[in-house]
């Protein structure tokens, strides 16, 4: 209990922590912060949870919501990389995950649940559950959709990221889940490549 102030002080700076590994492809308005990231990406992972348990699958959502409040916590002291540096580099991508590993570990010491923490990090590490699979497709939307709100996103940036997403998708057990998940995928696919821009989806959306 006595380190949760320290914990509050401590995350206050994921709204100030860049995600440097957008700098390249994110544009060059600005650069989104760990406070925003890890707001949308569970808003966006309840929602999808909300999905496909209203079909009838079996989803932690409270889970969901844990992993994807968690994923990035390791980057507050830095270790984001780009996609394409990490592809030019795979290396640089093995030593950026070991050093968010290592951050995750540290920081856990500040939470109540210390083990839970690490147990919760660790899985969403490894990809190791279906509530995993299903934070990390909300993780790979956000970031998709900020390069969208930024103006940077390309027709083939979204004929690329969908089969990353089914493949996340394919691993998960749940055979409802995956099928509305991979349903899910096609339909926004269809939405992302019919826009023309940001400013096209966000007005359209209003007059749904």
């Amino acid at each position: 209990m006595e380190t949760v102030v320290e914990l509050i002080n401590l995350l206050q700076m994921t709204r100030v922590q860049p995600q440097y590994g957008y700098a390249i492809a994110g544009g060059n308005a600005r650069l989104g912060n760990l406070a925003e990231h890890h707001y949308l990406v569970t808003m966006l992972a309840w929602q999808l949870c909300e999905l496909v348990n209203s079909k009838g699958a079996k989803i932690d959502t409270y889970k969901v919501v844990k992993f994807s409040l968690l994923h990035d916590v390791g980057e507050l002291f830095g270790g984001d990389i780009s996609m394409y540096y990490a592809k030019a580099n795979p290396q640089a991508r093995t030593y950026a995950k070991q050093f968010e590993e290592e951050n995750q570990k540290f920081l856990s010491g500040y939470f109540s649940n210390k083990d839970e923490v690490l147990a919760l990090t660790k899985e969403i590490l490894e990809s190791a559950s279906d509530e995993a699979h299903i934070s990390k497709v909300a993780d790979y939307l956000e970031v998709t959709h900020y390069k969208f709100f930024n103006g940077m996103l390309e027709k083939k940036d979204i004929e690329m990221i969908a089969p990353k997403l089914a493949e996340k998708i394919e691993k998960m057990q749940d055979i409802i889940a995956r099928t509305e998940l991979l349903a899910f995928v096609e339909s926004w696919k269809t939405k992302m490549l019919s826009y023309d821009s940001f400013l096209d989806a966000t007005t359209g959306a209003l007059n749904v």
